[in-house]
């Protein structure tokens, strides 16, 4: 099975309109594969029930949680190294760094030598969407995310994205304006926001 891409214009610098960007290819139509798939793909090619693997996977989850948490690098050969990175509030003075101020930050993953070589050899194929460089008017944009909103009562940002075949820069800026314009509201902090419309009075 190939990976499909589709082209995008790069995001615009301050003051450069999003067409005159140069272009770049970007994945698209990407399935979500969870541990249940996983653990019956691999019972497929091994003496392991599904369960068996599952419970396996998840027992690994919970001992690399467990080391991470305790500031460890765990490396496994032929996938990659997961470490964690720290964070701090804004800090002038040594002793203003504590250990409650020191806060996770995130989960970095440095992919092994053997992953890349085999990933070098991905197939892929243009995306049947419609092109992603040919983008509506600001307007007809924003008038089918209202039209969208008029029979759902929340829109995503990636469903902007499909609706009027546009970049995420060109979805969240739609929105900020029909924020701004007083025509949406935001539900929900900016990592998993939903917009609703707002109704008339």
């Amino acid at each position: 099975m190939k990976a499909r891409y589709s082209v995008f214009h790069n995001p615009p610098q301050q003051g450069e309109e999003p067409e005159n960007t140069g272009i770049h290819a970007r994945l698209v139509e990407q399935n979500r594969i969870g541990i249940d798939l996983i653990a019956k793909q691999i019972s497929q090619f091994s003496s392991f029930s599904a369960g068996d693997v599952k419970g396996l996977l998840t027992a690994f989850q919970e001992q690399l949680a467990l080391h991470l948490s305790c500031g460890d690098i765990v490396e496994l050969e032929g996938l990659g190294r997961f470490s964690v990175s720290v964070k701090n509030a804004p800090a002038t003075r040594e002793k203003e760094v504590t250990p409650s101020k020191v806060k996770f930050g995130k989960v970095v993953f440095r992919c092994s030598k053997e992953l890349k070589r085999q990933l070098e050899g991905m197939s892929f194929e243009r995306s049947g969407e419609g092109s992603r460089l040919k983008t509506r008017p600001e307007a007809k944009r924003k008038a089918r995310i209202l039209a969208y909103l008029e029979n759902h009562h929340t829109i995503l940002t990636s469903t902007c994205r499909t609706l009027n075949n546009c970049s995420k820069y060109l979805a969240l800026k739609d929105l900020k304006e029909l924020q701004e314009e007083g025509k949406i509201l935001l539900l929900g902090p900016r990592n998993i926001a939903q917009y609703t419309a707002v109704k008339d009075k």
